[in-house]
């Protein structure tokens, strides 16, 4: 059984997928009677379950051809997902501290996504 659920991808990625919503739940039900807030969380929701799948996808695309290229598609997808993801927590007001780094006065999101410019760049313009 444990074999099946890994050979098929997209019973791992459905799994994974439905795990996030269902730990996600509890942050989206008190903005549901918020006629428009709640548009904005399941738009955040949404971003960052398509990121997660993306991650999953790049994995096995990582594992299977174990090329630098690969790597760094990857790592991009990484921190897209983690800029997301720290973007949901704060809209949900889960995440009650700043997230600005002082030293640049930039947001950590915004620099996670430049980030994840930097390794798509890398990874597009990577010459063999």
């Amino acid at each position: 059984m444990q074999n099946a659920i890994f050979a098929d991808k997209s019973i791992l990625a459905t799994l994974i997928l439905a795990t996030i919503v269902v730990f996600s739940l509890p942050l989206i039900l008190p903005h549901i009677t918020h006629e428009y807030m709640v548009y904005h969380v399941l738009l955040h929701m949404v971003t960052v379950l398509i990121a997660v799948l993306l991650v999953i996808i790049s994995s096995i695309a990582y594992y299977r051809s174990r090329s630098t290229r690969m790597l760094l598609m990857m790592m991009a997808l990484v921190a897209l997902s983690i800029s997301e993801g720290i973007d949901f927590l704060i809209i949900v007001n889960a995440l009650r501290f700043t997230t600005t780094v002082p030293l640049l006065n930039a947001e950590v999101p915004h620099l996670l996504i430049l980030l994840a410019l930097v390794f798509l760049l890398m990874g597009v313009l990577r010459v063999r």
